[in-house]
């Protein structure tokens, strides 16, 4: 059986993630597919377009066979522990033998080379990084500067120049690359005996905000998608959006997109503001500096910064500095919001961040994969969520428990965004999914 992962946000999903499937299907030959996607809250540090399962029904309709939940702890981490949680969640299936992951680069062998070199971390490149971090460049750029010395190096120790200045910051520079990168440290540090498989990212660039028309066109950015649809705020026309929207989404992707409207509002960070303000008016320096990703000088500008809080989207961009990227920003941000501190990443083995997998969906024609699933998962494999306890250890449990909190949010915030009345109301009309992450249902198609 040759079983191929996917791991992804489909934040939503768009012609580019259709494609990709499609080549993994028709040019890797699998017989399935298996998504890692990421639930209710990504990985830019915010809450997602639509909720984790309509993503999921989306996947599905457009060709995935099984849809896994990366939890929350990972889902809204940096991009090494989200790439890492991704491939550890492959390994504990016991059954997904590749993994086909898009980059601007389409050399896999180069992106290897540099991957072995930072999972590696020879002495040099670790003292150089080091320096850099202290001359208050951000990670990103003191990791390329490093890499850009090592290399450097190593050209004039071996005679031969390994990467050009050019081309790695050119690539560097690109957040699917970056990405890449992860996945292939990760698996290099596992020794793992999952294949990766390099799909060339074409299309607008990953945060190009505009779509252009025409049937020529190269697939769409998510970013321009989600512009698309928050253009003009809340009372955008949805059918001027849906009309640019035939245009970058699969057609059974856009019809759930469209149901869902009539139904939910689409979320962003700006609606978790009033929670976030709270939060911080509430806690102490001490106790904002224990969020993940955080710090306690970090903290004290957050508290410094206090008096002049608008939202969510604004207070992040007064922090943004020369050290911190806003992306690491927002990061801290919704972290504050979830309750998710730095000890909640200390807990257990670094290799080891799935303790349970969670089905957000399948497919009814998938039967032999979930047969074999059952039979080959190395941790418990959980249907529905009122199983977690039966099944989990107190560690797992805790991070199950993220899970459910953070879904329990994001749909109580959905539902005081669309009005609570109106949504009861169509909850009985239109037997639409009810707003507790305990009586979800999990999607299954034909």
């Amino acid at each position: 059986m040759n079983v191929i992962g996917i791991i992804a946000e489909y934040n939503p999903f768009h012609n580019g993630h259709a494609y990709q499937i499609a080549h993994v299907k028709k040019n890797l030959h699998a017989d399935y597919i298996v998504v890692a996607a990421s639930g209710d809250y990504v990985q830019r540090g915010e809450p997602a377009l639509l909720d984790k399962y309509t993503r999921a029904r989306m996947a599905l309709s457009s060709g995935a066979d099984l849809v896994l939940e990366l939890p929350v702890l990972w889902s809204t981490a940096s991009a090494e522990l989200f790439a890492d949680a991704g491939i550890s969640l492959f390994e504990k299936t016991g059954c997904v033998n590749g993994i086909c992951f898009g980059a601007e680069s389409g050399d896999l062998a180069l992106l290897r080379r540099i991957a072995d070199v930072l999972a590696d971390e020879p002495a040099a490149l670790k003292a150089s990084l080091k320096r850099n971090l202290k001359s208050g460049n951000t990670f990103p750029k003191a990791r390329e500067a490093a890499l850009l010395s090592y290399f450097a190096d190593a050209a004039d120790q071996d005679g031969a120049l390994p990467v050009s200045t050019e081309t790695l910051s050119s690539l560097l520079a690109s957040p699917n690359n970056i990405l890449a990168l992860e996945y292939l440290k990760s698996l290099r540090r596992r020794a793992s005996s999952i294949t990766p498989y390099l799909l060339k990212r074409e299309g607008a660039a990953y945060h190009e905000t505009s779509i252009r028309s025409g049937a020529s066109e190269v697939p769409a950015s998510a970013s321009a998608i989600r512009h698309t649809l928050f253009a003009g705020g809340a009372g955008a026309s949805e059918d001027s959006a849906d009309g640019i929207l035939h245009h970058a989404m699969p057609q059974e992707a856009l019809s759930i997109l469209q149901d869902y409207r009539a139904d939910f509002p689409l979320l962003c960070a700006d609606d978790f503001s009033s929670i976030l303000g709270y939060l911080l008016l509430s806690s102490s320096a001490s106790q904002l500096a224990r969020t993940a990703d955080s710090s306690l000088e970090f903290a004290n500008r957050m508290r410094n910064q206090l008096p002049y809080y608008t939202s969510f989207s604004s207070f992040a961009s007064r922090l943004k500095s020369k050290e911190m990227t806003l992306t690491r920003i927002n990061r801290i941000l919704l972290h504050s919001i979830l309750g998710i501190t730095s000890s909640d990443y200390a807990c257990g083995n670094a290799l080891d961040k799935i303790p349970y997998l969670r089905i957000l969906g399948f497919r009814k024609s998938a039967a032999p994969l979930l047969a074999a699933l059952k039979a080959s998962a190395a941790v418990p494999l959980i249907t529905r969520p009122s199983q977690a306890p039966k099944l989990l250890s107190p560690d797992a449990m805790r991070v199950f428990e993220h899970d459910v909190f953070a879904g329990n949010l994001y749909l109580q915030m959905r539902n005081q965004k669309g009005g609570t009345p109106l949504r009861a109301a169509r909850m009985q009309e239109h037997d639409v999914p009810p707003a507790s992450e305990y009586q979800r249902q999990i999607v299954i198609l034909p």
